[in-house]
């Protein structure tokens, strides 16, 4: 009796361990997650924030939605407009899908606007501990671009050159409305996407460990097993096909955060289906970067992308 008892409580201890153990890694998990939305939004706070030459339209409502708001910033390069309009970006900030904001984004998209290209930085649905923000954080978006296209005459853009730009979980939200073709018209389309180390498979994502898999798993309510449709729905590797939107992808050779592998697929399937993709590997850089690593300044290789896709901007953009 002795015995059973004692064996009873070893076996109720190791339970407790157990339980204790795992409360730990869950709240490793959480502050990883913390400091890792925290390490992207001070990232785009560290950008361009000088903001002359470059005209600010803030907290527009784009969608109004059972109450919620979601709101964009306008960023105008200065002066009249040439023929036609100029190219527009729609901005997507980074932070895991639970952090982040249009103004931070925004502001270190400034060398962009005064290259001559209108960026509109929008915030959308963000996940919260038991609120995915799937798929309404892209529906947001998709939103968001219908609204580029209707009041492009009123910021002087063209319709015929608007693309998106997204970092971390924005880039990931980015890529998926360059793959876009069933939610949107043809003429609202974007037709160029510029990704910043956005997952590309979020079941290859979930598959690691950390602050990333905690990061899918709040963002589609669940796991691969029991949501694998959402998994494959949110992945944008999963809907490549002729016809996308071409994409420019940096990432980081020393992400340790995100796999460089999920651009890598990405890159090898785009290829497959004939899409341009080009991947840009930047030598040290970590995850959380924007426009400027070291001394090494991305805005030029961002236009001459834009110029290659769109063939006809004006020849004054970024001069």
């Amino acid at each position: 009796m002795i015995f059973m008892v004692a064996a009873r409580d070893f076996g109720l201890r190791r339970l407790v361990g157990r339980l204790k153990g795992a409360a730990l890694i869950l709240l490793a998990s959480w502050v990883a997650l913390a400091v890792v939305t925290g390490f992207l939004v001070r990232g785009e706070l560290r950008g361009d924030e000088r903001l002359v030459g470059v005209r600010v339209t803030s907290d527009v409502v784009y969608r109004d939605e059972g109450g919620r708001r979601e709101r964009l910033d306008v960023y105008e390069p200065e002066g009249v407009a040439p023929p036609g309009g100029r190219p527009a970006l729609l901005a997507l900030h980074g932070g895991g899908w639970r952090g982040g904001s249009k103004r931070d984004y925004g502001r270190s998209l400034a060398a962009l606007a005064r290259s001559g290209v209108v960026v509109v930085a929008a915030d959308y649905r963000l996940s919260g501990d038991d609120s995915p923000s799937w798929p309404e954080n892209i529906e947001d978006v998709r939103e968001a671009v219908r609204w580029l296209h209707k009041h492009a005459s009123e910021y002087q853009v063209d319709r015929s050159r608007v693309g998106v730009i997204g970092a971390s979980a924005g880039g990931h939200l980015a890529l998926l409305l360059g793959m876009e073709k069933d939610h949107l018209r043809d003429d609202e389309r974007v037709s160029a996407v510029i990704d910043f180390y956005g997952p590309t498979d979020l079941g290859a994502l979930f598959a690691g460990s950390g602050s990333a898999n905690l990061s899918a798993r709040l963002m589609t309510g669940g796991s691969p097993t029991d949501r694998a449709r959402t998994y494959d729905e949110a992945s944008p590797l999963k809907h490549v096909s002729e016809g996308v939107a071409p994409v420019l992808i940096f990432h980081g050779g020393d992400d340790w955060l995100m796999p460089l592998e999920q651009s890598r697929r990405l890159e090898r399937a785009m290829g497959e289906a004939n899409v341009r993709c080009r991947l840009v590997v930047v030598d040290g850089a970590r995850h959380g970067f924007g426009l400027r690593v070291g001394e090494r300044d991305l805005v030029p290789e961002i236009l001459q992308f834009l110029e290659e896709v769109w063939a006809r901007v004006p020849e004054r953009l970024g001069r």
